[in-house]
């Protein structure tokens, strides 16, 4: 009888980008426990196979779906395209050109990627995979990092700085991320901020002048102008280390 030829492994029906891309629309649609290897196969219309020809698992395919969203903040951070953000509130004026520019680089690169923490809620979890062998996350940090280089910091504070301000960031979008999460959907954002700071005033707070002092500042709050508002205390901290 003759030898059966060799059986050629099955070519992937579809690009990496597009199984990329399919997975953070599934991510963001159903957070990273509805992600499933075999479930973004039958979303992509294609077999098994062809996802497992570009990744080895779950893992994997996490990594990569962190890395592109960091290149996106990296690239959207050190290019010239506009995008929204509240107004810078760090007094640059009469500073060297090299801090200014350095500080302006700092917030831009943050913003944006707190732009993309929003954009995918699971992503701010994640933070363990950003890094894991992959250039992306590497490369948000190496960016953020010269711009602190090119404040004149030491090397000690650029590194201090950039995970400073990385850890500002991963953050504070966790922790809005997680209390959006675990929201009322039935009731607006601003009346659950109400109630909460209303709640304030109820004799188990007594004693607790300051919180009380805020409770109209936090229910009138905006979370991305809280965010920036506390970015630019870094950058701040930061410009005056440099002069």
């Amino acid at each position: 009888m003759p030898a059966r030829a060799p059986r050629r492994p099955r070519r992937a029906t579809h690009s990496r980008e597009q199984i990329v891309e399919t997975a953070i629309a599934v991510l963001d649609r159903e957070g990273a426990a509805g992600l499933t290897l075999r479930g973004l196969a039958a979303e992509l219309g294609g077999g098994l196979g062809s996802v497992y020809w570009y990744v080895e698992g779950k893992r994997e395919l996490m990594e990569l779906c962190c890395d592109v969203l960091f290149g996106r903040a990296v690239d959207l951070g050190v290019g010239d395209a506009e995008f929204s953000s509240p107004p810078m509130d760090v007094d640059l004026d009469g500073l060297p050109e090299a801090v200014q520019h350095g500080a302006v680089g700092v917030r831009r690169l943050a913003m944006a990627l707190f732009g993309e923490l929003m954009a995918h809620p699971w992503l701010a979890a994640q933070s363990q995979l950003v890094g894991a062998g992959r250039v992306e996350g590497m490369r948000f940090w190496d960016a953020l990092g010269r711009q602190l280089a090119v404040m004149g910091l030491s090397p000690q504070q650029q590194f201090i700085g950039s995970t400073a301000v990385i850890g500002y960031v991963m953050g504070v979008s966790a922790e809005m991320m997680s209390q959006d999460a675990h929201a009322d959907p039935g009731t607006s954002k601003e009346e659950q901020l109400r109630t909460f700071a209303d709640s304030w005033q109820g004799p188990e707070y007594e004693g607790l002048d300051w919180l009380r002092s805020i409770g109209e500042e936090f229910a009138a709050h905006d979370d991305t102008e809280q965010f920036a508002g506390g970015l630019d205390l870094l950058v701040t901290g930061l410009v005056h280390r440099a002069v």
